[in-house]
C-alpha cells in the first residue's frame, strides 16, 4: 500500500508502507521489528509501531528511537515511535519450512517420489526413502567428529 505524504506542484508523494518498513527494519537491531508505518501529511510525522519482547532493554529502545530519528530528520519527517510488547506464545514460526517450500530442488524432489509411487508402487518407494535416509545419515555421521575420527583411523592403518 502506498502512503500519501505531500502534494507538490509536480503532483503528489506517495510512500510505499512496505517498503518503509522494511528500511526501519535494516536499521533496527535483533529483538526490535517494525511492523506497521503511517504518515500524517500534515505535520510531516511518520509514526512506527515496532515489537518489542517482554523484558527489553530500555537503553536499546532509546538508541533506536535516536537512530530513526535521526535518519528520518533528514528527509524533513519527524518520528514517533509506539512501542508494542510481545508475549511469548508456543507458536513455531514456520519462516523456514515456507523458504524450503520455495526452492525447486524440493519441488523436483517431491514429483520424482510421486512419480516413483506412480510408476512402481509403494513398496519400492518406501526401499528408495529408507536407502536415502541411510545414506543421508551416514553421511551426517562421516560430516560430525566422530565419523571424521574414524576416517583419520582408517586411513592411518591403510598408511596414508
Amino acid at each position: 500500500m502506498y502512503l500519501f505524504w505531500k502534494r507538490t506542484s509536480l503532483g503528489s508523494i506517495l510512500v510505499s508502507q512496505d517498503g518503509m518498513c522494511d528500511f526501519v527494519n535494516s536499521l533496527c537491531e535483533k529483538p526490535f521489528k517494525c511492523t506497521q508505518v503511517s504518515l500524517s501529511s500534515a505535520d510531516n510525522a511518520l509514526f512506527l509501531v515496532i515489537t518489542m519482547p517482554r523484558d527489553s532493554d530500555s537503553s536499546a529502545m532509546v538508541s533506536l528511537e535516536t537512530k530513526l530519528r535521526d535518519t528520518f530528520e533528514k528527509t524533513g519527517l519527524s518520528v514517533k515511535v509506539s512501542w508494542v510488547e510481545l508475549a511469548k506464545t508456543s507458536f513455531v514460526d514456520n519462516e523456514a519450512i515456507a523458504s524450503l517450500a520455495k526452492k525447486p530442488i524440493v519441488w523436483a524432489i517431491a514429483v520424482a517420489l510421486f512419480a516413483l509411487l506412480l510408476k512402481e508402487g509403494i513398496a519400492t518407494l518406501l526401499w528408495s526413502l529408507f536407502w536415502g535416509g541411510a545414506f543421508y545419515a551416514g553421511v551426517l555421521f562421516f560430516q560430525s567428529e566422530k565419523g571424521a575420527e574414524l576416517v583419520r583411523k582408517l586411513r592411518s592403518m591403510a598408511g596414508r
